[in-house]
C-alpha cells in the first residue's frame, strides 16, 4: 500500500489520471442514479398499467361469460314461468338451455317441495353435459344431487344454488354447494328465482358455468412469470386460485389473518365490498403489489398479485447492464487517461531526467526541440535553450579558467625567477660589501696613522698614504659602481616577464566562442 501511495506521490500522469477517474466515477454514479431513479417510477408505472390492463381484460372477458349465461338463463326463465302448469316441459327447456349454449354445462329447474302435488315432493329437472361425451346431453330428476356424486344426499332446498335465490329473491351467482362443505365443486351457478303470475316464488332455475372454464381464462392472466391471478366468490370463497387446494371452502380471511402486514386485510375488505384498486403490500415474506377489480354481479371480485421482483426484474437487469458498462468505460477511460497523460507529460520526464544529469555536472548532453506548439513544447523548447546557452557559457568558462591556470603557471615561473634574481642580488650585494670593507678598513688605518703620526710625517709618507687611500677609494667606488648596475639589470629582467604575462593575458581574451 505504501509503495502505491508512493508511486501515486512521484507521478504527476497517475495522480492526474486518478483524479480524472474520481470525477467521472462520480458523474457517472450520479447519472446512473437518476437514470436508476427515474427508470424505476417508469417501470412501475408502466408495469401496473400492463397488469391493470390485463386484469381489466380478464375481468371483462369474465363478465362477458357470465353475461351471456345470465342473458340465456332470463330467456328461458319467460318460457318456464310461462308454462309452470306443464312439468313435464321442464326437462325440454332444461336441455335446450344447455344445447344452445356451449358456456353452459348444466342446467336446473327445481320447485319448491310439493309444488306440484302430483309429484314427487322435491321436483327438480336437471340437464348437463357428460363427461364421457361432452356433445351428449344427460337428464335426471334425481332431487339430491347437481352434479352426479357431488352432493350426495344433500336435498337441493339446503344448498346454495337453491336457497341463496330464494333468500335475496334476486338473480345470484354461487358456488353450488352447501354451507359447512368441503367438497370442491366444479361449477359456478346463477340462479334465479321462479315466480308465478301473482309474484309467488315457487322455485329457482340455476344454469352451471365450469369452473375449469373459468380458470382457464383467470390463470392465464400472468403479466409476469411469478404473478398469479385469484377469483373470489361471496364472503371471500375462493373460485379460482392456482393452489387447487384453497378451493375446498377456504375463507380469505382465514388465510390473510397471520399476516404481519395489515394492508393485506384491508385489501381482502376492499375487494369483498366490491371496490377497485391497486395496493402494495407484503405477502408472505414478499413486498407485492396487489390489482383488485370486482366483476360487474358486485358478488366476486378478481386480482393479480404481483411480486416486487418480478415487477423490477428487467429494471434490476438493467442495471446491472449498466453497471457492468459503466465499470468497463470508467476502466477504459483510467487506461486511455494514463496512456494519453503519460505520453502527454512523456517531455517533463525527459526534462526533469536531463535537469538531474545537469545538476552532476552533464552540461553537454542535447535537449532535443520540438514541433509542440502547448505550455510543455515551449516548456522543453526553452529548456533546450537553456541547456545550450549553459553549456556555451559553461565551455567558455573552462576555456578561461583554462588560460588564467596557463598565465598563474607562467606567473610562478616569473616569480621564482624574480625570487632567484634577489636572492642572486642580495647575494651579490653581500658579496660586495665583503669587499668593500677591506679598502674601507684600509682607509680607517690610513687615516688613523695620519691622525697619530701627522706631527711625524714626511711628505713622501703622505703621498704614499695619500695614494694608498686613492687606492682603496677607487676599489670602492668600483664596487659601488658594481652594486649600481645590479638593480638595472633586476629591472630588465621583470619587464620581460612582464612582457610574457602580458602577450599570456591577450592569447587568453582571443578564445574562440563555442
Amino acid at each position: 500500500m505504501n509503495r502505491f501511495i508512493q508511486y501515486f506521490q512521484k507521478k504527476l500522469s497517475a495522480r492526474v489520471s486518478w483524479w480524472v477517474l474520481v470525477s467521472v466515477t462520480i458523474l457517472f454514479v450520479a447519472t446512473l442514479f437518476i437514470m436508476f431513479k427515474y427508470s424505476h417510477d417508469a417501470v412501475e408505472q408502466e408495469s401496473l398499467a400492463k397488469a391493470e390492463e390485463m386484469l381489466n381484460g380478464t375481468v371483462l372477458s369474465i363478465d362477458n361469460k357470465l353475461h351471456k349465461t345470465e342473458v340465456a338463463t332470463r330467456n328461458m326463465l319467460w318460457n318456464v314461468e310461462k308454462h309452470l302448469d306443464d312439468p313435464e316441459s321442464m326437462a325440454h327447456y332444461a336441455h335446450q338451455l344447455v344445447e344452445s349454449n356451449p358456456n353452459i354445462v348444466g342446467c336446473a329447474i327445481a320447485f319448491e317441495p310439493e309444488y306440484y302435488p302430483d309429484r314427487d315432493e322435491y321436483y327438480m329437472t336437471y340437464a348437463y353435459r357428460s363427461e364421457s361425451e361432452p356433445d351428449a346431453i344427460v337428464m335426471t330428476h334425481d332431487p339430491t344431487i347437481i352434479e352426479p356424486d357431488l352432493f350426495k344426499e344433500i336435498p337441493y332446498v339446503g344448498v346454495n344454488w337453491y336457497y341463496i335465490p330464494k333468500l335475496e329473491n334476486t338473480t345470484c351467482w354461487v358456488r353450488p354447494h352447501a354451507p359447512g362443505d368441503t367438497i370442491n365443486s366444479t361449477v359456478v351457478t346463477c340462479g334465479m328465482p321462479i315466480h308465478d303470475k301473482e309474484g309467488h316464488f315457487v322455485g329457482v332455475l340455476a344454469a352451471d358455468v365450469s369452473v375449469q372454464d373459468l380458470s382457464v381464462t383467470v390463470l392465464s392472466t400472468r403479466p409476469f412469470p411469478d404473478s398469479y391471478c385469484v377469483m373470489l366468490g361471496m364472503q371471500g370463497t375462493y373460485i379460482v386460485h392456482p393452489n387447487s387446494a384453497n378451493l375446498y371452502y377456504k375463507m380469505v380471511r382465514e388465510e390473510v389473518k397471520d399476516e404481519p402486514d395489515e394492508r393485506v386485510s384491508e385489501v381482502v375488505e376492499a375487494m369483498l365490498a366490491g371496490e377497485d384498486g391497486i395496493r402494495s403490500v407484503e405477502l408472505r415474506g414478499k413486498d407485492c403489489y396487489i390489482l383488485y377489480k370486482s366483476l360487474n354481479n358486485r358478488h366476486w371480485s378478481a386480482c393479480i398479485i404481483c411480486p416486487e421482483k418480478d415487477i423490477f426484474s428487467a429494471n434490476r437487469r438493467l442495471l446491472l447492464y449498466m453497471v457492468a458498462i459503466t465499470l468497463l468505460g470508467i476502466l477504459l477511460i483510467f487506461l486511455f487517461c494514463w496512456r494519453f497523460v503519460s505520453w502527454q507529460f512523456a517531455p517533463l520526464n525527459m526534462l526533469a531526467k536531463s535537469a538531474q544529469r545537469i545538476t552532476h555536472g552533464h552540461y553537454k548532453d542535447t535537449i532535443l526541440s520540438t514541433s509542440r506548439k502547448d505550455e510543455i513544447g515551449i516548456l522543453q523548447n526553452n529548456f533546450s535553450a537553456m541547456q545550450t546557452s549553459l553549456a556555451h557559457h559553461i565551455g567558455q568558462m573552462n576555456f578561461l579558467s583554462e588560460a588564467l591556470k596557463e598565465r598563474n603557471e607562467t606567473l610562478g615561473a616569473i616569480h621564482e625567477q624574480v625570487r632567484e634574481g634577489d636572492n642572486m642580488k642580495m647575494n651579490l650585494i653581500h658579496k660586495i660589501a665583503d669587499k668593500m670593507i677591506l679598502p674601507i678598513k684600509g682607509i680607517d688605518s690610513v687615516v688613523s696613522e695620519l691622525d697619530e703620526k701627522r706631527s711625524s710625517l714626511t711628505r713622501e709618507n703622505l703621498q704614499s698614504m695619500s695614494d694608498e687611500v686613492m687606492t682603496h677609494t677607487k676599489s670602492i667606488t668600483d664596487l659601488l659602481d658594481k652594486m649600481l648596475e645590479i638593480p638595472k639589470k633586476s629591472r630588465r629582467v621583470k619587464g620581460t616577464g612582464t612582457s610574457e604575462s602580458k602577450r599570456t593575458v591577450k592569447g587568453g581574451g582571443d578564445a574562440p566562442k563555442s
